[in-house]
């Protein structure tokens, strides 16, 4: 019974992996059999969080322009039911009562300072009599708890988590820690309730005064396993055996980044950092629950409870008759002849109701400006370039559509393509300096390849192992007990000169730590995969990207990652399709496969065709290139000249980029471009050395011609997908259930995390420190913070994924019949899904079970010459518009954005 209780609570807590694997996710995860709105609400009160923005920002919308008068009408029209007839005699009905509504931002007093208003303003006539007369009765009274140690502290005003969670996060931390304590923890081999038991049950005692008595209990209980530790608990604290579920999910929630991170080393033990101890959720709730026993024995004991609660008489809802009588003087109504009428419809309207409609109304004008602005620009656009020079595959992320784009205006022999960036190479790759192999893969797929870099000479780095060797030896005299002071003294010159550099001179600090480092060795990938194996890998992807029909001359395949100084969160803004890793390697191992010999006759690849592996560093903007010694004397012109190319639209990348960033002057000249991106990547005090994901709000699934050209403010996860080659929709069923919740995941993650960075997201990074090599912290002592930081997610618009796929409507209803995970996330509204027919140019929203044709409203599309015409200048989100260039102009890439700016 104790192991199903706990199995179930266990849906509920964070999926999150330690940092070196941080892999974006649906933060309400268990929450996706709901609807959407249903959801968030749910998961708001279980966990204490916020469902949606606050309406004063989204207000502040409706000011702006950002929501329109036809947007709240659309809204309202489709969520609240009318009858026509006014509520009051001379009133407004029901919707345009919430229309009205929606418009006005009312700060009503609560509590002392309303009943101070109210008095202060004396007689406030019959409406105000009538309307507190017909107003509810309410009854104030506390949230029932099955949790114990919350019915103390209600009870005595102390709280026992003070006394339990510190010894508690001190003890999780040391048994998750994955390297940073140099002593061993006793009996950590057999798992934390031994541990424990270990520790805390020597003579002697534990030295916190309220464990009096532990060292006793825990000899009892030495042959107990956990389940039995955790019915003696439940039974100590009185708990009823039929709230033993609940009570068991709010002990674990006390903690839930702790929970959470427990069970993530209980069920994907593969991506600890190091090596993951036996750790089991159960053995965890075992020793909460037992501290929590001599917590509450200790607490009442020192402290008795108030005695009795006094009834409480129910009185008018006084809060609710206020508001009803101001929003009745100010749309001029008079609510006597039925004021519960009218307080009902006030009530109807509340602020989590209107929160949810202006956020509605906030997503619908997003969702009609993109997709207004994708069928405009088709309609503009001409064919590809008949002549290609040279093909790319990018990752999907949307840091890549910015660079793909001034690729394509720089240079319009270039095609480039979007597929998800472990290039289908799903593999466990350990690099040459790597102590061990992880996985480079999305993290539901378990990877059985290894693809192991090996140096192609003999290492002669004697100063690199040196180095290494000196390292180690610090490393460890610095945790020691007597060596810890010296070396701290003996070093402390160092690191303050390493610390000035670091802050002062970021760049020239970095430059010198690679020349210490030494060049890289030349090595080559041992891949482990049958020739059937690679050609089935390479096949798949040239023929979902389109590659396959007419591969040009050079291929390029451009794995992503990210490099940052002082950044715990570094793995979050890497390829959350390689698992949090950087998809370098998966770009090289898939261009070994498709050069190989035997590969490339099974496909049919010309003879004319070579592929190059390449890495880019989206926090810099630097492009790395891998094997080009490999790159047979025929092709090298070619590759100079693709090189060239995306060397150039790096710059323009990391131009638009950083007008993001408000360090950055407005002005910044094209050629500081890459040093601002450099200085941002490599200052140890930079809190937002890249934004990652932040402006992360639409997913576009088929042919690049449709985008190219297209300015999409690096806000779109761009996938290729080439329906002529597509006859039984299986490339497109396998694109749309790997696209759907990665996107989807990383999506919802930013809402989130943005919507209550305290609750849902980790808080600001000042506090952060990180803990065992597993997350972050507020201070020395909290609970482990999971989700995103402040300074990843405070330019973020949330708004759920539009995912725009060029699909007929029944083609998508026949794939989401199949596939319940896929038709679970869009019918709930986890997604937006949009069915693009461009032959017919019209398109299909996905409500209410059913593709509904998307009326255009868009009456002017700007069409520019260079993308830097559109983003020059400004620092917040901008709206579509038609880059010639991208399609039309072959003019030099660098003397136009000059001439632009």
């Amino acid at each position: 019974m104790i192991e199903s209780l706990v199995e179930r609570a266990a849906e509920l807590l964070p999926q999150q992996g330690p940092l070196q694997t941080f892999v974006h996710h649906n933060t309400l995860h268990a929450f996706e059999d709901l609807p959407f709105h249903d959801a968030v609400v749910r998961a708001g009160a279980l966990f204490g969080a916020e469902p949606f923005p606050s309406e004063q920002e989204l207000h502040g919308y409706v000011e702006q322009g950002r929501i329109t008068d036809a947007d709240l009408l659309a809204v309202v029209v489709a969520q609240v039911p009318d009858d026509g007839v006014p509520v009051v005699p001379g009133g407004p009905t029901r919707r345009e009562f919430h229309v009205a509504r929606l418009r006005r931002l009312l700060d009503v007093p609560r509590g002392p300072a309303l009943r101070w208003v109210v008095a202060e303003a004396g007689d406030l006539g019959p409406t105000w009599s009538a309307l507190l007369a017909a107003a509810p009765r309410v009854v104030p009274t506390a949230d029932p708890t099955p949790r114990p140690t919350d019915r103390v502290r209600a009870e005595t005003g102390v709280d026992p988590d003070a006394l339990v969670h510190p010894v508690l996060i001190r003890l999780t931390a040391a048994f998750l820690d994955q390297g940073v304590a140099y002593w061993p923890m006793p009996e950590r081999d057999r798992g934390l309730l031994a541990a424990f038991r270990a520790l805390y049950g020597k003579a002697g005692g534990p030295p916190d005064r309220f464990l009096r008595g532990l060292v006793a209990t825990l000899r009892d209980q030495e042959r107990w396993d956990a389940e039995r530790t955790v019915a003696w608990a439940l039974a100590e604290l009185a708990v009823p055996e039929a709230d033993w579920g609940e009570a068991i999910l709010a002990t674990l929630l006390s903690l839930r980044g702790w929970a959470g991170m427990v069970r993530q080393f209980e069920v994907r033990p593969d991506r600890a950092p190091v090596a993951a101890p036996p750790a089991r959720l159960v053995d965890y709730l075992a020793v909460q629950l037992t501290l929590d026993v001599f917590a509450l024995r200790h607490v009442l004991a020192e402290h008795p409870g108030r005695g009795p609660v006094v009834e409480v008489t129910a009185r008018p809802d006084v809060e609710l008759a206020y508001e009803a009588f101001v929003l009745a003087e100010l749309m001029d109504v008079d609510p006597t002849p039925d004021p519960a009428a009218w307080l009902a419809l006030v009530e109807d309207c509340d602020g989590l109701q209107r929160r949810r409609l202006l956020h509605a109304a906030y997503e619908r004008r997003h969702r009609v400006g993109v997709l207004d602005g994708l069928a405009a620009h088709q309609r503009l656009s001409t064919s590809d370039a008949s002549v290609v020079g040279f093909q790319a595959v990018f990752c999907i992320d949307e840091r890549e559509e910015s660079l793909r784009r001034h690729l394509e205006e720089n240079t319009p022999a270039a095609q480039t393509f979007g597929f998800a960036g472990f290039f289908g190479v799903a593999m466990n790759y350990q690099g040459v300096h790597d102590v061990r192999p992880r996985p480079l893969c999305p993290v539901v797929v378990t990877p059985t390849h290894d693809v192991v870099e090996r140096p192609v000479a003999p290492a002669r780095g004697v100063l690199r192992r040196v180095r290494g060797g000196w390292s180690h030896h610090v490393g460890v005299g610095s945790r020691t007990l007597a060596r810890g002071g010296v070396v701290s003294l003996a070093l402390g010159a160092v690191g303050l000169t390493s610390l000035i550099g670091r802050c002062l001179f970021p760049r020239l600090a970095q430059r010198w730590s690679h020349r210490l480092d030494g060049p890289h060795p030349v090595t080559r990938l041992d891949i482990g995969y049958t020739v059937e194996e690679m050609a089935g890998i390479v096949g798949t992807v040239l023929r979902t990207t389109g590659v396959l029909a007419a591969p040009a001359p050079i291929v390029l395949l451009v794995g992503h990652g990210s490099s940052s100084m002082n950044n715990p969160h570094e793995s979050a803004h890497d390829c959350g399709a390689t698992g949090g890793g950087r998809g370098g390697p998966n770009a090289r191992a898939f261009a070994a496969m498709a050069n190989h010999p035997e590969v490339r006759a099974i496909l049919g690849l010309p003879d004319d065709t070579w592929f190059v592996g390449s890495y880019h560093n989206t926090c810099d903007d630097s492009m790395t290139y891998f094997d080009e010694d490999l790159v047979p004397a025929r092709f090298e012109v070619d590759l100079t000249r693709a090189k060239d190319s995306l060397a150039q639209a790096c710059v323009l990348a990391a131009h638009e980029r950083c007008r993001r960033f408000e360090t950055a002057p407005p002005d910044l000249a094209l050629a500081d471009a890459l040093a601002e991106a450099e200085t941002h990547a490599v200052d140890l005090g930079q809190p937002r050395p890249e934004y990652g994901h932040a402006t992360n709000a639409v997913c576009v699934v088929g042919r690049r011609s449709l985008t190219r050209g297209l300015y999409l403010d690096r806000r779109a996860f761009l996938v290729s997908y080439d329906p002529a080659a597509d006859t039984d929709d299986a490339l497109l069923t396998s694109l749309l259930q790997a696209v759907g919740p990665v996107c989807a995941g990383i999506n919802l993650e930013y809402y989130f995390s943005y919507v209550d960075p305290a609750r849902y997201g980790c808080g600001t990074k000042l506090p952060h420190n990180i803990t065992g090599l597993l997350g972050v912290m507020d201070g020395h002592a909290s609970d482990l913070r999971t989700g995103l930081p402040w300074q990843m997610v405070e330019i973020h618009e949330p708004v759920r994924l539009l995912l725009v796929v060029e699909a007929t409507p029944a083609r998508l209803a026949a794939i989401l019949s199949a596939n319940p995970v896929l038709a679970r996330l869009v019918g709930n509204g986890w997604i937006q899904l949009v069915a693009w027919v461009p032959e017919d140019d019209a398109m299909f929203l996905f409500q209410d079970g059913t593709f509904q044709p998307h009326v255009p409203e868009m009456t002017e599309f700007p069409v520019v010459s260079r993308s830097v015409e559109v983003y020059a200048g400004e620092r917040g989100h901008l709206g579509c518009a038609h880059v010639l260039a991208g399609v039309d102009l072959p003019v030099p890439i660098l003397a136009a954005a000059q001439d632009a700016r």
